[in-house]
């Protein structure tokens, strides 16, 4: 029930070769979808998560498991092709947009159903939107995405238009993701905390059950017919159920792989890519798109507010040896503030590279002196600076380690996610551990612009400012790729972004399991996954 759209709108592109990493893992026997399930073989799988995903509603979670399931319950208005970058039609055949990116108009498909057997329409699309602004907060990324909302309005069954009260260049690859995932007018209504627990959507699978801290179980839909141009097949899932049982232990889950008691394990740890790189078992990996791991400034706190400071911490890393101790052997250490995988993305190596003898420098000349423990002084201050951060502790031990060889004290603040977050809301931080997947360079205005509403880094920069809200604004690809090559260096040389590490999402299967496939923001899609032979 495929139609040709009226437009396709033009992106910036990814990446040259930024699929390769998928490519070299999965190879074509993982990634190939032409060939179906085997007959002979029953269609259900045992998917073990790393975590409780606590919510499954992807409109209010950011954790990547919750993604990873919600991504099979939830479709989306549009999808994005992870090679090129594309915007193309999904659950809308028809969308476009006028020329100062205020207003974007979609024509929905017909005969789109939610697993409760009503129909999608334009107003439930609108209740969607109407539901995410009003969730605000609690719904922070796809808050983010539809920032300026001002309303949708409905002109038919199938047609409407979503307005900004100022261009929203975002919002298109915003709708490609689980964040902007269309759900059902019942659960669009239903409490958060409901939400969380249960939700409907048009996807290809339901959701049959969840016990917290103790697995998922998702069915596939009979019927399902409107699956995106990008997927392998067209019509009902292939898999018929996949469980999700929740195992935190990284050796219980590839002890689990290796006994046969499960099929596809999520975040295989790097440190065992190699023994999982065999005939035995297909590995899929792709590079999270959007700003690298890093260390994200507060520069209103601490010795981070100094520049100098801030950049003797950047040129006092060594990434890729970060990347060889914590990383994995497909990824690549960073080279700016955007992952090579971003749309977008230009290099930024010779500013963020290794440079001990500079970092040094910096410090000597800013009248940081070394003392007698090997950690530098002014003026009886200690340079010190604590990092907070719920996950990538090693990422961050090997950062510690390589800072204190210039002097540089750096103090892990591990905590819980909602105590990090609780740190953003407050401010109480100096330095944040972590990276913000998102599959355009607007994430760096959704990182550091003082009006987003999920701002992480903390800076007073009137010229960056313009920056961001200029590229923002800006609908040519071309005029708009010179905009962010400029906020790629200034964020750099400012060092308010201090990357530490690219982040691979890792996950295997036994090689009787293939087909598991990424979106461009690498979260998993199921739809094309089979099983070829019993385990």
């Amino acid at each position: 029930m495929r139609s040709t759209p009226r437009r396709r709108l033009r992106y910036l592109a990814a990446p040259a070769g930024a699929l390769a990493v998928i490519t070299a893992l999965a190879g074509c026997s993982a990634g190939d979808t032409a060939d179906g399930p085997s007959e002979d073989v029953p269609q259900d799988v045992t998917f073990a998560l790393k975590e409780d995903p606590v919510c499954l509603d992807p409109q209010q979670s950011s954790v990547t498991t919750s993604l990873n399931v919600g991504r099979q319950l939830v479709d989306s208005l549009l999808d994005q092709d992870p090679a090129t970058g594309e915007i193309v039609p999904w659950l809308a055949s028809e969308f476009s947009s006028n020329d100062d990116l205020t207003a974007y108009t979609f024509t929905l498909e017909e005969g789109v159903t939610f697993s409760d057997d009503t129909e999608l329409t334009a107003d439930v699309v609108a209740a969607n939107l109407d539901a995410i602004a009003e969730m605000g907060a609690s719904a922070s990324l796809a808050s983010a995405y539809i920032e300026g909302y001002t309303g949708t309005d409905v002109v038919s069954d199938t047609e409407f238009t979503v307005n900004f009260s100022a261009p929203n260049v975002q919002f298109l690859q915003g709708a490609t993701t689980m964040s902007l995932g269309i759900v059902s007018a019942d659960t669009a209504a239903a409490t958060p905390e409901d939400r969380c627990q249960a939700l409907v959507g048009t996807g290809p699978f339901v959701l049959e059950s969840y016990v917290p801290n103790d697995s998922v179980e998702i069915v596939a839909r009979e019927g399902y017919d409107w699956a995106s141009g990008l997927r392998g097949h067209e019509g009902d899932a292939y898999l018929e159920s996949v469980t999700f049982p929740i195992i935190e232990e990284a050796s219980v889950r590839t002890g689990g792989l290796s006994s046969g008691e499960f099929d596809i394990i999520q975040d295989l740890p790097y440190v065992d890519e190699a023994r999982f790189d065999t005939d035995e078992y297909h590995l899929y990996a792709a590079a999270n798109p959007g700003v690298p791991n890093a260390l994200i400034a507060n520069t209103t706190q601490g010795v981070v507010a100094e520049e100098a400071v801030r950049q003797a911490i950047m040129k006092g890393l060594d990434l890729e040896q970060i990347n060889v101790i914590a990383g994995s052997a497909s990824g690549q250490a960073p080279t700016s503030v955007l992952t090579s995988s971003t749309p977008g993305y230009t290099s930024q190596e010779d500013i963020i590279a290794y440079d001990p003898e500079g970092a040094v420098e910096l410090l000597e000349d800013a009248g940081w002196e070394l003392g007698d423990d090997g950690i530098r002084t002014r003026d009886g201050e200690t340079l010190t600076a604590t990092v907070t951060a719920f996950y990538a502790q090693d990422v961050l031990e090997a950062a510690q380690i390589q800072l204190r060889e210039i002097g540089v004290d750096l103090q892990l603040n591990m905590v819980a996610a909602g105590d990090f977050f609780g740190a953003i809301a407050s401010g109480d931080y100096e330095l944040l551990g972590a990276g913000l997947t998102r599959t355009d360079p607007d994430v760096l205005r959704v990182l550091l612009s003082d009006d987003s509403p999920s701002r992480w880094g903390i800076v007073d920069d009137a010229e960056l400012e313009a920056l961001l809200v200029e590229q923002a604004r800006t609908a040519d690809p071309e005029a708009r790729q010179q905009i962010v090559d400029e906020i790629q260096q200034h964020v750099a040389e400012s060092a308010y972004v201090i990357p530490t590490l690219e982040t691979v999402q890792l996950h295997a299967s036994r090689a009787g399991v293939e087909g598991l496939t990424f979106d461009s923001a690498s979260r998993v899609h199921l739809y094309d996954t089979r099983v070829t032979a019993a385990g």
